[in-house]
């Protein structure tokens, strides 16, 4: 008695798959698109200011005597496009526009005069 009632359960599991992938209106494994793979990377450096501008400097192939000449706030963020060619753009160096006036400071100084 009980081999007949697995026998059916697994003849319906299979009539109902069979119905779900060809009914309308139903999602079949076809119908679902692929997951997008991405073609970028990223990595994201936390570091002090001081390394920030050496860092750009060398990406952009720059005399990295030059830092000196930068600046860096504090929480600021610096962006940095390297592309497959192995071509380097700077985006940005010590953007504050995420942060008020009130939270940007340079060394031991608030705001921007300093």
């Amino acid at each position: 008695a009980g081999g007949g009632r697995g026998d059916g359960a697994a003849e319906a599991a299979s009539d109902g798959a069979a119905g779900a992938a060809t009914a309308p209106g139903k999602l079949s494994p076809r119908a679902s698109k692929p997951p997008r793979v991405s073609q970028h990377e990223y990595d994201i450096v936390v570091c002090h200011g001081n390394v920030i501008r050496y860092m750009a400097l060398r990406a952009l192939q720059l005399p990295p005597e030059a830092w000196l000449r930068l600046c860096t706030y504090n929480c600021s963020l610096t962006h940095l496009k390297i592309r497959p060619t192995g071509s380097v753009s700077m985006i940005s160096l010590g953007d504050t526009g995420h942060l008020s006036l009130d939270e940007t400071s340079f060394s031991m100084h608030a705001g921007y005069e300093w």
